[in-house]
Formats: C-alpha cells, sequence, structure tokens
C-alpha cells in the first residue's frame, strides 16, 4: 500500500442511524488498534474523537458488543474506554493485547473499577501482578459458582473503636463457621481507597480474610479465630499508616492521570481581531446588535458615556453630537471589554429615526481600528506609475508570478481530470474534493493575474485597450448590479447619469473592470445608513465619475488610502483578494494607463477617462443606455 487513507476514508463516512455508528465504531477500533503509541498523531487524536462521538450514540451494552468483538493492542483505547461505563471499559480491557511495559504504565491510571478488570485477565505477567498487589487490587480468583456462593458464610464482625480494640479480640466473632469444604468469597480488605478515611473506625464492617491470605495452605481448616482478627487489626493499622503518608505526601498531578500522546499539542492560531464591527443602539445608546461573535462582547454596554470607568468611553464632543441627533464621524471610542474587542476605535455613522413620525430610534455605527500610514518614502515609490520599460525589481516580480503559476496550473488540471474521471470511475467524495481544489487554484491564479497586472501597468509594459464606448451605459449597469448589496444595508444612494450618451477612447470590458473596482470598494467599506452619490458628467470631452467616499475611508490620509497592506473589510461585498488599498491602486493604474486620472478630492474620489477622439455614430446599447 502506498498510500494509507483507510482512516481518511473511515472519517469521511457519514453516519446514519445506530447501524452505521456500530459498523464506523468497528471499524475505527479496528484501525486504532493497530497503531502503537510511538505513532500516533492529530489523525488518530480527530479519530478518537470520533469514536467518542459515536459512542454518545449508542448505549454502554452496545459498545461492549462492539469491543467484544474487535481485538485490539492500543493502550490508548484502553485508557479511553475506562473513563466510561462498566461493560465498555471491562470489554475494552479483556479484548487488549498489551505488551508488558504497557500494562505497567497503564494500570497505575486506570480508575479502580478498571483496575478490577485487569485482575481478571488471565496469562498476566508476574510484574503486573506485582504491581496490581501494590495497588491493593489482590483478588486474582474466578467469580465462584452460584452453588458454591449460596452456601458460603462470610463472617462479619463489628471492629470498635482503638479504645476497646483489646477487649473485643478476646470475645468469640461469631457461632458459626465455613464449613470445611465450603470456600468464603475473597474480599479487597487491603485497598486503602475503599475504606472511609476517618479517625475513628468505630462500627466498620469488614469480612473476614480468607484462609489463602492469611495463614499457610495446610493449616487453613484448623486456624482459630484470634489469627483472623489479628489480621484484620494489622489491616487497620496499616491502613492508617498509609493514609498518614498520602496527607504528607504531595497529591498528583492533574497531568499525571491521563498517558500523553507521544506528539506534542498543536498550538492554535490565535483568532486575529476584527478591523470592523457593525452595531446599532436604541435611543438610550445602548448596545443591541453587534456584528461580532460572540455579541455578547458589546451587547448591552452603554455606547455614549464620558465616566472614566465605564468600559465604553467617548469624547464630550461626540456625546455632544449624540445629544443634538446629528451624525458621528470619525468619534474615539476607549473599549475596556475582552481582547478581542478592547483598545481605541473609531466610529462612524448616521442616527435611526421612525419612519411613522420620526421618532429617534438610536444609531447605525460602524466601529473601525485606526490604521497606521504606511511610510511616506516606501509608499511614494510604489504609488508613482512608471513611465520608463519595465524595471529589473518588476522583471523579478513577473519571474516570481510565473514560478508560483507553472505548479498551481498542474494542480488545477490534475483536480479537473479527477473530477472529470477521465481515468476512469472515481467516488463522488474525491471528486467533490478535487472540484474544491480547482476552485482554490483557479482563485489563486485570479489573484497572480491582479498583481501581475499591476506591475506591468506600473512600469509601462502593458498597454489597455482602446476603443469607443458609452460610459454612461457601462457605470449604469454596474450601478445597478451593486444596489442590492447597499440596499440590504439601508444605505441612501443619490445617482446621477447624464441625459446624451459619454463616449470615452477605452474598451468597454476595460472600463467595466476598473469602474468595478472602485464600486466594490464603496460598497465593502460603507457603513449602514450612510449617504452615497454616484455622479458621472462629461467634462469637455471627458468622462468624469465622482463617488462618494464612505466615512471609514474618508478619515484616511492618501498614503493609507492606497496601501497595498490595507486590511480589507468586512463588508458582504469583496473587493479583491488582497483588499480595498491593492484595488484601489490598481484602479489607479488602470486609469492611468487608459490616459485618464484616480484623484481624491476633498470627501469624493474622482476617476477621469479621456474621451473618444473620434466619434463613431453609434455603439452597441447607446440608444437602450441614453
Amino acid at each position: 500500500m502506498i498510500v494509507d487513507d483507510r482512516l481518511e476514508t473511515v472519517l469521511r463516512t457519514n453516519v446514519a442511524g445506530k447501524t452505521a455508528a456500530r459498523t464506523q465504531l468497528r471499524q475505527l477500533i479496528d484501525l486504532l488498534g493497530a497503531v502503537p503509541l510511538s505513532a500516533w498523531n492529530t489523525r488518530h487524536a480527530t479519530a478518537l474523537a470520533r469514536v467518542e462521538m459515536l459512542c454518545e450514540q449508542l448505549d454502554d451494552e452496545e459498545t461492549a458488543a462492539v469491543l467484544r468483538g474487535v481485538p485490539h493492542r492500543s493502550a490508548v483505547l484502553v485508557y479511553h474506554f475506562a473513563q466510561g461505563g462498566r461493560r465498555a471499559a471491562a470489554a475494552a480491557v479483556a479484548s487488549a493485547d498489551l505488551a508488558e511495559e504497557d500494562w505497567l504504565a497503564l494500570i497505575p491510571r486506570l480508575p479502580m473499577i478498571s483496575r478490577g478488570f485487569v485482575r481478571h485477565r488471565s496469562g498476566l505477567p508476574q510484574t503486573v501482578r506485582k504491581l496490581l498487589s501494590d495497588l491493593g487490587v489482590n483478588d486474582f480468583l474466578l467469580p465462584e459458582p452460584a452453588s458454591v456462593a449460596a452456601g458460603a458464610a462470610a463472617p462479619v464482625i463489628e471492629v470498635l473503636s482503638t479504645e476497646a480494640s483489646a477487649t473485643e479480640a478476646q470475645a468469640p466473632v461469631s457461632d458459626t463457621s465455613p464449613a470445611p469444604d465450603q470456600v468464603p468469597h475473597p474480599v479487597d480488605v487491603g485497598q486503602p481507597a475503599e475504606i472511609t478515611a476517618t479517625e475513628n473506625l468505630t462500627a466498620t464492617s469488614l469480612a473476614l480474610p480468607t484462609d489463602n491470605e492469611t495463614a499457610p495452605a495446610g493449616d487453613a481448616a484448623h486456624r482459630p479465630e484470634e489469627d483472623g482478627i489479628g489480621a484484620i487489626v494489622r489491616r487497620i493499622e496499616a491502613f492508617r499508616r498509609k493514609r498518614d503518608e498520602r496527607e504528607v505526601s504531595p497529591a498528583p498531578r492533574a497531568e499525571g492521570l491521563a498517558p500523553l500522546l507521544p506528539f506534542p499539542e498543536p498550538e492554535m492560531p490565535a483568532p486575529k481581531p476584527p478591523q470592523f464591527i457593525d452595531l446599532r443602539t436604541d435611543a438610550e445608546g445602548v448596545i443591541i446588535q453587534a456584528a461580532i461573535d460572540p455579541p455578547g462582547m458589546l451587547i448591552g454596554a452603554r455606547m455614549f458615556s464620558a465616566a472614566s470607568d465605564a468600559p465604553l468611553r467617548c469624547e464630550d464632543s461626540t456625546i455632544d453630537a449624540v445629544r443634538r441627533r446629528q451624525p458621528v464621524e470619525a468619534a474615539r471610542i476607549d473599549i475596556a471589554a475582552a481582547p478581542a474587542v478592547a483598545g481605541t476605535w473609531y466610529a462612524d455613522g448616521p442616527p435611526i429615526f421612525a419612519p411613522d413620525g420620526g421618532r429617534f430610534c438610536g444609531y447605525h455605527l460602524r466601529l473601525r481600528r485606526k490604521q497606521a500610514s504606511a511610510p511616506a518614502s516606501a509608499t511614494k515609490g510604489t504609488a508613482t506609475p512608471a513611465i520608463a520599460p519595465a524595471d529589473t525589481e518588476a522583471d523579478r516580480m513577473r519571474q516570481l508570478l510565473h514560478e508560483l503559476r507553472t505548479p498551481i496550473n498542474a494542480i488545477q488540471g490534475f483536480a479537473e481530470m479527477i473530477q472529470s474521471q477521465v481515468f476512469g470511475p472515481t467516488p463522488h467524495q474525491y471528486r467533490a474534493m478535487a472540484a474544491t481544489i480547482a476552485a482554490d487554484a483557479a482563485q489563486m491564479l485570479a489573484g497572480f493575474e491582479e498583481v501581475e497586472r499591476l506591475v506591468k501597468l506600473e512600469s509601462a509594459a502593458l498597454a489597455l485597450e482602446t476603443g469607443g464606448c458609452d460610459a454612461a451605459t457601462v457605470v449604469a449597469r454596474l450601478v445597478e448590479q451593486v444596489s442590492p448589496v447597499l440596499g440590504s444595508r439601508n444605505v441612501r444612494l443619490t445617482v446621477s447619469m447624464p441625459a446624451n450618451p459619454v463616449p470615452v477612447n477605452l474598451a468597454e470590458a476595460e472600463l467595466e473592470r476598473c469602474v468595478w473596482r472602485l464600486l466594490s470598494v464603496i460598497a465593502a467599506s460603507v457603513a449602514p445608513g450612510e449617504r452615497l452619490t454616484f455622479a458621472l458628467e462629461n467634462d469637455h470631452g471627458a468622462a468624469r465619475l465622482a463617488l462618494t467616499l464612505p466615512v471609514s475611508l474618508r478619515s484616511l490620509d492618501d498614503d493609507t488610502l492606497y496601501a497595498p497592506d490595507a486590511a480589507p473589510s468586512a463588508g458582504m461585498l469583496t473587493a479583491a483578494m488582497l483588499g480595498n488599498g491593492f484595488a484601489l491602486r490598481l484602479a489607479r493604474a488602470e486609469a492611468r494607463a487608459a490616459g485618464g486620472s484616480l484623484e481624491r478630492e476633498a470627501g469624493l474620489l474622482v476617476a477621469a477617462f479621456p474621451g473618444q477622439i473620434n466619434e463613431a455614430p453609434a455603439w452597441p446599447g447607446q440608444a437602450a443606455g441614453g
């Protein structure tokens, strides 16, 4: 077998009903039972978690029946089932075939009941039997038949307090004694954990020890009763000594209770703190909705308070704006709460008024972190597009992208071949995995194309396709596509379009790609309830598109706005794989390559595209667009 994927195949199988649960439990025990302790890894830990889930669907007897039918050699399985029901624990111990060193390491970690199951096994090594005896599990006899057990009478005495023990030792214990042919049941009275740890042992019922425990076999039938009482007294004294030793000895550590697997625990990466949080307050300023998991970190807190001990603190100017029911813009909020939301935030958002009567209902706000500006020298050096031929840095970047694209293309091709069953019939689960791999590869290739396009545009190695198209038709179509996303967030959109066509000297596909980047960034960054304006006009033969910047982008400087490492927003519409800053930078490079520009004017983002030099009489769809 070249690749052993039996465990993964079993884990991918869905379980429906108890029959399927018993089947999969039997398969997992068979596979895990053959894995030595030194070979365990995270895959086997995942399989053990599945075993626990399957046992929850079955009762104790059904689990025990499966264990009795599948022999195994895993100490981990024995320890796992020993923590559960008695029948499952007994079956796991009975079906285990462990080495001597595994028994020696496992028995001290087993519960007391499971140690009793081990003592009934036959063929235990002498060292294992000695360990059980040291732990107080010294009954290695098989259960007696019912006929013998019914006739046996175990003498019982009452062990009085320490002051009366000497007097009671001289009195007869019972009038009845076991018959010569009857053997009393062995009772484990030497096990310290089963006796109540009290100083006064008055009225504690104990059974007399068996003959083979206190006297030689030849003297068993004629042993005097005083020997049995003396043995009990000696055991009581031994118990007291062990109890005193346990009181002065340090308690065992919690990690010593379970055998550790031979691989380190995987370190789970800490979740990244959110960069944006959309929330809503009521008329009193109390947060009633928060788009964060869990929302209880913010819900119920008062949003606007200047008190020093408040969990959310804001400035006095913000409180004045809220009192006058004015929009909140770049209001500083200091949060002292869970680490995921603690720190300094900036809030933007409008007030909410009821449509029936205009009653004030609260605020729709977006909290955002303060983004640090990129170094001026580095940002300026990369923001200005190069007008010279491609330099060495651009060549190296394109070569790197080519080296990355080659293996991903191969992976995508093989995944598509598996999905389309070119090599023959393929299980549906493998086809689904191949489809996922092909989709991920396609997404990575799309990201590489975006980076390569930016590098070529900024190094003047790529020229956009020219032609003739109507900018009004293209912009109107894209605004119609993005309107449902804005409407679902209660964004008030105002669109201003000219009545006549606006011809530009750019291919329709190129113009559509550039404008869509701008609209997607705006839609992904806008806060609920904001007002946006999209205006297109013919400015002396050139198309001028003015877009209102959302408040979250309006407060950024130019360097941070176009920074390639700007964090992507958490909106419903994803602008680009590499974030909003990268998308705006690429759109600016496309506009400049077409002979236009993308500039920031106050609170607007203005894109200009050159008009068509030689106007054609008409464009496809001009009548509909006009």
